[in-house]
């Protein structure tokens, strides 16, 4: 959806001052093509808000419009992630169809881009890969849930005053698998994926991967790959026509990153990426960019199975959940006691090794050390252990508080290494134990989601946190409060392969 800001001047909107739901309207932000947004506040709590109001003459005329709009808010409610923006309230009165969402302070990513553009400047690679990987791991943990976006467009991302990328207007949102499009918009031309303009209802996830790297060439090269004079001739070229080559605009752009971004827009759904953090990481990794480098609050997020029949070849995890065997020894041995001895013995190890794709042997320990502004998990077991279905739960599961192993980059941490998580800016040093090697490591700057904390966003205190192995509960740790520390220490659990 396009968004105009009102004109100065204008005769005020006759919504303004009108009470909707628990909100009411302070002024018009922006309109758009079936709704309008405004700046509200709820008069309850006295919280500001951003209220989407669908158009009332568009609702009479057209029902398409209103189950849209629902859907939009049903759709919405699921999500709670970071990176999507959040859901207040929907609601409708005398006919006047409302969602009422946080409100976000800040510029959207268009804006930005334009403002750069004018100022004769570009956006540093580091920044758009920042930005970007943050609507990569939103558009994912969508579609995990079974919700394709299909407009994803630069208007779409909202900055804050930090760089956290929101991903909004899920105004065209429909299940991958069980509905068709309502009505006949089916996104934006420039952005637009070949099977999505062929048939809106054939969009899947690798459709909005594909308007993801729309995206990213338009923020590198500084225009999309195809433009026309009318949206049908843009649309067509999306569906027939090559992408002009990246270094054709840009020579600055390494050859690996633009093969990836072509390898994105391909025709075909089938040969893209798999996921979106999945194309985002071969750009930072074609930049050689370490995820140190980038600007604090970045994060390596989730990356979930997508639900793709035509992309469903089986399991492609074989390599990367390898297990590291020890040497077997080649030592000469004088008597044939010993040798039968050690025999055994590695007999033994063998087996438990080979029984435990992890790596690590039941009843190893591991150990969480965290003050109030970090936490380190010390793998301190004899093997490297795969983190990957490792889960750290504070309240209530699958919430803004939680943190999931699979944000640890490469998803293991080797034997008598560390893993760490830090408030943005925090020079506290790392636990001995974890040897000289600078550990792995993510900035976060929200306290009160941390899970090792007391304190939370809703004033909830919490006492303890739960560590969760693939669903399981494997140990229940103690919270900390302002000032305190403590330490954890669980056996690391034998798995089924």
């Amino acid at each position: 959806m396009s968004k105009q800001v009102r004109a100065p001047g204008r005769e005020k909107d006759a919504m303004i001052g009108r009470l909707v739901g628990d909100y009411r309207l302070d002024a018009l932000m922006a309109t758009g093509g079936m709704a309008r947004i405004y700046r509200g506040e709820d008069t309850r709590l006295g919280r500001p808000a951003a209220i989407k109001v669908l158009a009332h003459d568009d609702a009479n005329d057209d029902d398409t419009l209103t189950k849209r709009f629902q859907r939009e808010a049903r759709e919405l409610a699921k999500l709670e992630h970071p990176n999507i923006i959040t859901i207040y309230q929907y609601g409708e009165l005398e006919g006047l169809y409302f969602l009422a969402m946080k409100l976000i302070k800040g510029r959207d990513l268009a804006q930005e881009f334009k403002r750069l553009k004018g100022d004769g400047h570009s956006m540093g690679v580091k920044r758009v890969v920042r930005i970007l990987m943050q609507v990569a791991s939103a558009l994912d943990y969508a579609h995990a849930h079974g919700v394709i976006h299909r407009d994803v467009k630069p208007s779409n991302v909202l900055l804050t005053d930090d760089d956290t990328a929101i991903l909004t207007d899920f105004g065209l949102v429909m299940q991958s698998s069980t509905q068709t499009t309502l009505g006949t918009a089916f996104g934006t031309p420039r952005y637009i994926a070949p099977e999505q303009a062929t048939a809106s209802h054939k969009a899947m996830a690798q459709s909005d991967i594909y308007s993801l790297a729309v995206v990213l060439y338009e923020l590198l090269t500084g225009e999309p790959p195809f433009t026309g004079d009318t949206p049908m001739e843009i649309a067509l070229s999306h569906i027939s026509d090559p992408p002009p080559p990246p270094r054709s605009k840009n020579p600055k752009i390494p050859v690996a990153v633009e093969n990836e971004i072509l390898k994105a827009l391909d025709k075909e759904p089938e040969n893209r990426h798999r996921t979106a953090v999945e194309f985002m990481t071969t750009i930072q990794n074609g930049y050689g960019i370490d995820t140190l480098d980038l600007p604090p609050e970045t994060t390596l997020p989730v990356r979930p199975m997508i639900a793709t029949p035509a992309l469903n070849t089986g399991n492609t995890a074989t390599s990367r959940e390898a297990v590291k065997r020890p040497r077997k020894s080649t030592g000469k041995r004088n008597y044939f006691l010993g040798a039968l001895v050690l025999v055994i013995i590695a007999g033994i190890v063998g087996f438990l090794i080979l029984s435990n794709p992890n790596g690590a042997v039941e009843g190893s320990p591991v150990t969480l050390y965290y003050t109030e502004s970090s936490f380190t998990f010390f793998n301190s077991t004899d093997a490297e252990i795969n983190v990957q279905k490792l889960d750290f739960v504070r309240g209530v599961p699958a919430t803004n508080d939680d943190y999931s192993g699979d944000r640890v980059p490469g998803d293991r941490i080797e034997t008598q290494k560390c893993f760490r998580i830090v408030l943005q800016g925090d020079q506290t040093k790392a636990p001995a134990v974890c040897g000289t090697t600078t550990p792995k490591l993510e900035q976060l700057s929200n306290p009160l989601r941390f899970f090792w904390r007391q304190d939370s966003e809703d004033g909830t205190v919490t006492k303890s946190f739960e560590v969760r192995y693939n669903g399981n509960v494997i140990a229940r740790c103690n919270t900390v409060a302002r000032g305190g520390n403590d330490e954890c220490r669980f056996n690391w659990p034998v798995t089924a392969s």
